[in-house]
């Protein structure tokens, strides 16, 4: 029986909960009795009374900046859940749900089109941002207008760059129009751990253009989530304050201190003295340490779709077929599969699973890690140094005196020398060092560069090095999710290579490869979740098949939080910040 449009894109929403259900649950290493119930967020509209109650909470990275279309930082992102929320976000049982919007858009309720090309939100009523100004249909409008104005330059314009035009018969009505299907049409306008939708306030940002230079934009004057930044002091801490123009019942909590440190360690120390109640970003190395310390600090381990993972710069300065071309060359041997596949290979990531994460996770064969989308038929290759060193021989690149390979290419004899770029985070040193140990006995000098995470993740405009292309590789930890092709197009398309005549892009490889732009488009062209599972299949098994990444292992979200802390749900797509309205302490 053939199926209406309409009903396949109704499928879309349920298969983002399947995947939900298909992932591991949440398990905490020792349960805790304070765990709240796995409840919605709060709708009553009374104020509680200001009861005093703070929480702080340690993070070893400080945002870059805080307007999500503008930073790559998960941090950052975190900060942009507490403050400038969307129409729709994740609960913890992984189903889509209104936020501001009164109603998720369906069939049934008329928000979807038959034809898929029109979504209808309807806002809550009574909607204000922090400054008691109205938030209405016009702040969507105006956010999809500052996406797409080329006078800024947000890191990505994906999916936005598909709607026609935004109608707003009302203030509480947001009419959008598709230019053709989306089927992630969720991911737009919504605000997650892992997908950049905040509505933007349109009284304050209005007639404005460069936005990513904006003070704005690193620290919002105004917010529409349950609490508003009111102090920043970079480098030691921000203080949030309880928003009471909220949508939903007031913040239980008046204040959230976020306090910056140096590293993890620095902050395991901090909840065992008490002076922080939780910290959200523990490594899997760090769960004997945590589970040793219950019942005072609880610790909660919640699989994910998140991976940690090194890439090569593949950047051209010719691009491809006039698309693609960035600043500079990447290293030249790392234009040659053999050599891709011969890195991986030489690395024993399965030995840095066990010895470094205490074998906590698991080392995936592609960036679908812990989800119903991954193609089961691809299995990480096994570590194989022998193996390594004949490919490197077969591209040409022989061992010199000095124990490092080096061989021609385009030319000039080049060194399999070159340098490595990720995050000072102590994990990622151990990796960094381990994988250095690998690498040297097949030839190859692989030179960690360890850097802040604020210098790491910056973007273009700031002189970030991963879109400008000054690295060789790099690594940090991603993902593609809640909808199976959230960021993949940001990540692989020619047209989101960034460059000085592109700044805005998110491309972070600087590959621009027209038959991945064939299969990512393959992936939308259809809502039929069965055809994109296929068609992502596909995908993967390209990835997979080029070596464009080296998958080094699945992360795991770990945290770790004391007894008189009582956070809400956590949850596989959600994180712990989307429901901080229901934060609580014990008084």
């Amino acid at each position: 029986m053939k199926r209406n449009l309409y009903t396949l894109l109704s499928l879309v929403v349920l298969v983002s909960i399947a995947l939900a259900a298909c992932a591991p649950q949440a398990t905490a290493t020792e349960a805790p009795a304070t765990q709240a119930p796995a409840t919605q967020a709060p709708s009553g509209t009374e104020a509680p009374a200001s009861t005093g109650k703070t929480a702080t909470g340690a993070w070893s990275q400080e945002p870059d900046n805080v307007v999500p279309y503008f930073t790559q930082m998960s941090y950052a992102i975190w900060i942009a859940q507490l403050t400038l929320v969307g129409l729709g976000e994740w609960n913890e049982k992984g189903d889509f749900v209104a936020e501001l919007g009164a109603d998720v858009p369906t069939a049934e309720n008329g928000g979807v089109s038959a034809d898929g090309l029109t979504i209808t939100w309807k806002l809550k009523p009574g909607l204000k941002w922090s400054d008691g100004e109205p938030l209405t249909s016009a702040d969507v409008k105006f956010t999809w207008q500052a996406v797409m104005d080329p006078a800024n330059a947000p890191l990505s314009r994906t999916g936005y760059d598909k709607i026609a035009s935004i109608d707003t018969p009302d203030d509480s009505t947001v009419v959008i129009k598709f230019s053709e299907l989306y089927p992630p049409w969720q991911t737009l306008f919504t605000q997650g751990p892992n997908n950049s939708g905040s509505i933007l306030p349109e009284h304050i940002l209005k007639g404005k253009t460069a936005l990513e230079s904006d003070p704005f934009i690193h620290q919002p004057t105004v917010g529409s989530g349950p609490f508003v930044i009111k102090e920043w002091v970079a480098g030691d801490h921000m203080t949030l304050v309880r928003n009471d123009n909220f949508y939903g019942s007031r913040p239980i909590l008046d204040q959230v201190n976020i306090k910056f440190v140096p590293t993890p360690e620095t902050a395991l120390a901090a909840l065992q003295t008490g002076d922080v109640d939780w910290y959200p970003d523990f490594s899997e190395s760090d769960i004997p340490t945590l589970k040793g310390l219950e019942p005072t600090i609880h610790s909660l381990v919640v699989p994910g779709a998140d991976f940690e993972h090194y890439f090569f710069n593949l950047g051209t300065k010719a691009g491809v077929n006039g698309k693609g071309a960035a600043d500079v060359d990447g290293f030249c041997p790392f234009k040659d599969v053999k050599v891709r596949k011969a890195i991986t290979l030489g690395i024993n990531r399965q030995a840095i699973v066990d010895t470094l994460l205490n074998g906590a996770t698991k080392v995936p064969a592609t960036q679908w890690p812990n989800s119903a989308w991954t193609n089961t038929s691809l299995q990480p290759d096994a570590y194989d140094p022998d193996a390594a060193g004949k490919l490197l021989d077969e591209a040409g690149y022989t061992l010199g005196s000095d124990g490092i390979r080096h061989g021609m290419c385009n030319g000039v004899d080049t060194k399999l020398s070159f340098r490595f770029d990720t995050t000072d985070k102590q994990i990622r040193v151990d990796n960094a060092l381990a994988v250095q140990s690998d690498l040297a006995k097949i030839g190859i000098e692989f030179k960690p560069n360890h850097s802040p995470a604020g210098t790491f993740f910056a973007g273009y405009t700031d002189g970030g090095l991963m879109p400008t292309g000054n690295y060789d590789m790099a690594g940090y930890t991603t993902g593609f999710y809640p909808d199976p092709m959230t960021g993949v197009i940001d990540s692989y398309a020619c047209d989101t290579v960034p460059s000085a005549a592109h700044p805005s892009g998110a491309n972070n490889y600087l590959i621009c490869d027209p038959k991945l732009d064939d299969l990512m488009a393959a992936v939308n062209a259809t809502a039929d979740p069965a055809a994109r599972k296929a068609a992502l299949d596909e995908l993967q098994k390209y990835i997979f098949d080029q070596y464009y990444v080296i998958m080094m292992y699945a992360r795991a979200n770990v945290y770790g939080y004391v007894d008189r802390f009582v956070p809400g749900p956590f949850g596989f797509y959600s994180n712990m910040n989307w429901n901080a309205e229901v934060w609580d302490v014990k008084q």
